[in-house]
């Protein structure tokens, strides 16, 4: 059996994965850029919700993803400085975990500014995500990490998808044999997924199984577009949807969907 992360941007989405008992869920923003950390309001509600399910015996993880921008994870001073509040918010309002990462400009784990994260994150699981994909040298990094005392791995094996990286996701299982969680994330989908568990034999598997969903009044197109001409469509968003969440879990729980 293995770990199921869903991604949640809303507080609908949040209910949603608490509802479908997944294991864990990764709260961010502006998942359509790959996602950025998500203000103080939507994490406070999210562990709101959390502390409720809790109570009905439902031990979901929140994960806070800490990423300051989209674009690529070479961060400048103020990138960093935000970023570092980015963690420090999530442990202080009681999150189980945040996700994070930062490079070199020469494609490498910067081990002294993720050194920092780690220590500021204090009692929370560090899942360093999909900037690992990014590195120049996979192997490595994974070793780097491993001395950083990073607990996740979020990657789709250097690949476009998990699918298309599955060789390598199961031989980053085998030679970690459990020492850092490898979470297969890109592309992952409840129709994916128990393919994918089978291929790879990953401990974890995350995905945003969303839908997109009409926005604006009465489902129709905003009127004035606020974005910058040409940035994509403001008339939808992306939410969980259940139907692929349902089987996601189920995948990951090892029951026929």
């Amino acid at each position: 059996m293995a770990r199921a992360e869903l991604l949640c941007t809303d507080l609908a989405s949040v209910e949603l994965a608490l509802e479908l008992g997944a294991d864990r869920i990764e709260l961010c923003a502006a998942l359509e850029v790959g996602g950025v950390s998500p203000g103080p309001g939507l994490l406070r509600e999210a562990l709101l919700a959390r502390e409720r399910a809790r109570a009905g015996g439902v031990n979901t993880e929140v994960v806070v993803l800490a990423r300051p921008r989209r674009g690529d994870f070479i961060l400048d001073r103020g990138d960093f400085a935000a970023l570092e509040a980015d963690v420090a918010a999530a442990r202080d309002l009681g999150a189980d975990g945040v996700a994070l990462g930062v490079l070199t400009p020469a494609g490498e784990v910067d081990v002294r500014r993720t050194a920092r994260l780690v220590e500021g994150a204090g009692p929370l699981k560090v899942t360093f995500h999909r900037a690992f994909d990014q590195l120049e040298d996979r192997s490595s990094g994974i070793d780097v990490l491993l001395g950083l005392g990073v607990h996740r791995v979020l990657t789709s094996g250097g690949a476009p998808s998990a699918w298309e990286g599955r060789r390598e996701l199961r031989a980053l299982v085998d030679r970690l044999e459990g020492r850092i969680e490898v979470v297969a994330a890109g592309g992952v989908t409840g129709a994916s997924a128990a393919g994918l568990l089978e291929a790879t034999g990953v401990p974890a598997i995350h995905g945003s199984c969303s839908h997109g969903v009409a926005v604006g009044g009465h489902g129709q197109e905003p009127l004035l577009a606020l974005g910058k001409p040409g940035a994509g469509p403001e008339g939808r968003r992306l939410t969980l949807d259940r139907v692929s969440a349902a089987r996601f879990v189920a995948a990951a729980r090892g029951r026929p969907s």
